[in-house]
């Protein structure tokens, strides 16, 4: 079965059914992909599975968190995922043409309580750890770069890496944003951002990506997940991920008075699933070096 049709995977009409509760590309990606590499390392269809893959699949998933390739907190959210498509496929009619296509039991949600639960900061990076990540990194412009759109843009560490070059971006009256594939609108990018990145730009060598390996290639997820260890450890702060970064950029948005719906906006992400981010534990570590910050900017290396 192809590891890129999640149709080889699931029901196409259950699961376009499912998807289309959601208003962001983004989402659908994000549950369209781990569904792909749940059903990869198990070789089933969803609705054949049982059990037994799921305890596989968790062991697989905590024997990475062991070796630092993720995060627990990443482990939560694809077991929340496919519970959630699970529990959608059973709320399903009985009978029809999609009977044999709904799986009979929610092997998944007995898990979630073994997991990570969410803290007021899991999710983040406190000011003061970014400020170190970013001088650790301040060598390594391409890097720099990557952060700087993580932590003041919201990209994700996907949207980073499947961008092309100049293309991609435009200049407005108000300033520069960014196209994406898995977005409707286009994505603002702040002035700091945009001045980083426009040095990046003018000294990059001409390559079918904007960010790219020694040997010219894009980027893939692996390296960014290592990009962070590097320079966490470089920094001397707690092994922080690139989904970390990325959200603070929705905290400081909420710490600053913006809306759900700007924060969902610049997030691509629906207004329900940005509530979260209302972190008060953040907001009030974010005050006490308000000092020094005044606003949120990142200065160029």
């Amino acid at each position: 079965m192809s590891q890129n049709d999640t149709g080889a995977f699931v029901n196409t009409k259950i699961w376009n059914l499912f998807c289309a509760r959601f208003k962001s590309e983004t989402t659908k990606a994000s549950y369209e992909s781990d569904m792909r590499e749940f059903c990869t390392f198990t070789g089933r269809k969803f609705a054949e599975i049982d059990s037994s893959d799921v305890r596989e699949y968790y062991n697989f998933m905590r024997k990475r968190m062991e070796e630092g390739r993720i995060g627990p907190l990443t482990v939560t959210k694809k077991f929340r995922e496919l519970h959630s498509f699970s529990e959608f496929c059973l709320g399903l009619p009985e009978g029809g043409e999609t009977a044999g296509d709904i799986v009979k039991e929610d092997y998944f949600y007995p898990w979630l309580k073994t997991l990570a639960k969410e803290k007021n900061l899991a999710r983040s990076v406190p000011v003061e750890d970014m400020e170190r990540i970013l001088k650790a990194a301040a060598g390594d412009r391409m890097a720099y770069t990557i952060l700087t759109l993580m932590y003041r843009a919201g990209l994700s560490s996907t949207e980073i890496i499947s961008l092309n070059g100049e293309d991609d971006f435009a200049l407005y009256d108000d300033g520069a944003y960014v196209y994406l594939e898995s977005r409707r609108e286009p994505c603002y990018i702040p002035g700091d951002a945009w001045e980083i990145l426009s040095d990046y730009m003018s000294l990059r060598e001409p390559h079918g990506s904007l960010f790219y390996n020694r040997s010219g290639r894009r980027l893939n997820g692996m390296y960014i997940s290592r990009m962070m260890k590097k320079y966490c450890t470089l920094a001397g702060t707690p092994g922080y991920s690139a989904e970390a970064v990325r959200n603070c950029c929705a905290f400081n948005l909420f710490a600053y008075g913006a809306s759900a719906e700007e924060v969902a906006g610049q997030m691509g992400r629906t207004q329900q699933q940005i509530r979260r981010y209302r972190g008060t534990a953040y907001r009030g570590n974010l005050r006490k070096h308000a000092g020094d910050l005044v606003k949120v900017r990142i200065e160029k290396p």
